[in-house]
């Protein structure tokens, strides 16, 4: 395997600090099987409202940061939960 020395690409801000495994990937979408297809799930009780609908004020829900490759975080990104 090669390592990587230069990543390229829009970032997306996660802004907040302490961000728990939990948080990333809530379990209840961990009874899966398969260890792909995760995407969707990716903070899924930040990035969408009650009803479903995507959460404007997210950061990924934001045109701006749509298929960003790179995320940036606050401090103790992915703790544990």
């Amino acid at each position: 395997m090669e390592p990587v020395s230069v990543v390229t690409g829009r970032a997306c801000p996660i802004d907040a600090n302490d961000v728990d495994t939990d948080q990333i990937i809530p379990k209840q979408y961990l009874k899966r099987v398969e260890r792909t297809g995760f995407g969707p799930f990716a903070f899924a009780e930040w990035r969408y409202l009650d009803d479903g609908s995507p959460n404007p004020d997210f950061a990924m829900n934001q045109p701006e940061h749509a298929g960003a490759p790179i995320m940036v975080a606050g401090r103790n990104f992915g703790c544990g939960s």
